[in-house]
């Protein structure tokens, strides 16, 4: 996609951030990294990249916001269990925004699944607007200003790594770092899933095992019978 971003610039970014921060599967931080190297190079501005990124994860997650507190609850019904977020699942989601609803709109910018989910989720639940919309940007400036201030004073030496080695070590490391964010946050929205007590015995095994239990008593009382004829 950078040959894209050398092409249509601040645009291209401000689509594909906002697509993604609506919940669309596309890569948003490699963009901003990539638009903060180009700004080291002179290619593009700096406080353009950051401005771009942070109103374009802006505008995406409000839009998420508006579609969730407007049809969320319905698109859940209907489409949740075909991927894999049934009502069940999404009231676990739901009870995590509850408990730790301003970090989580803090932080989820910087987690991959939360950062699909967060507008989404916040509009659904109804949470207040202006509250999300502050706790909101807050994130995205911090986001933006992470991923395109890091790349913009780190560019050199990505460069010569990348003529060194090529791209694959980062591959490697980026396909990690998200597994990890996969499996952490689904273990934080789902926790309540392993935390379940198994079912508890059916009672029709509780009786087979009762009348296990009578034979000793009945077959005791049968010997002392046969002993008393004796």
């Amino acid at each position: 996609m950078t040959e894209y971003l050398t092409h249509y610039g601040y645009a291209f970014l401000f689509v594909v951030v906002l697509l993604e921060s609506t919940g669309l599967p596309l890569p948003g931080e490699s963009l901003v990294m990539a638009a903060g190297m180009l700004a080291g190079e002179g290619s593009l501005s700096l406080t353009a990249v950051f401005l771009t990124a942070m109103v374009g994860a802006v505008v995406g997650d409000n839009l998420g916001y508006l579609l969730g507190r407007r049809y969320g609850r319905g698109m859940v019904v209907r489409w949740g269990e075909k991927v894999g977020l049934g009502e069940r699942r999404f009231a676990m989601v739901e009870k995590r925004f509850e408990d730790y609803g301003l970090w989580v709109v803090l932080v989820a910018r910087f987690i991959i699944i939360l950062r699909q989910l967060n507008g989404f989720v916040a509009g659904t639940m109804h949470m207040s607007w202006p509250k999300f919309l502050v706790l909101n940007t807050i994130s995205a400036a911090l986001w933006a200003g992470a991923y395109g201030l890091g790349a913009y004073i780190f560019g050199a030496a990505f460069r010569v790594f990348f003529a060194e080695h090529g791209t694959w070590p980062i591959i490697v490391i980026a396909a990690g770092i998200c597994l990890v964010g996969c499996v952490g946050t689904y273990r934080f929205l789902f926790r309540a899933e392993a935390e379940e007590e198994p079912e508890t015995v059916d009672d029709t095994t509780s009786g087979v095992a009762g009348g296990t239990g009578g034979h000793g008593p009945a077959t005791s009382s049968t010997a002392e019978d046969g002993r008393n004829r004796g």
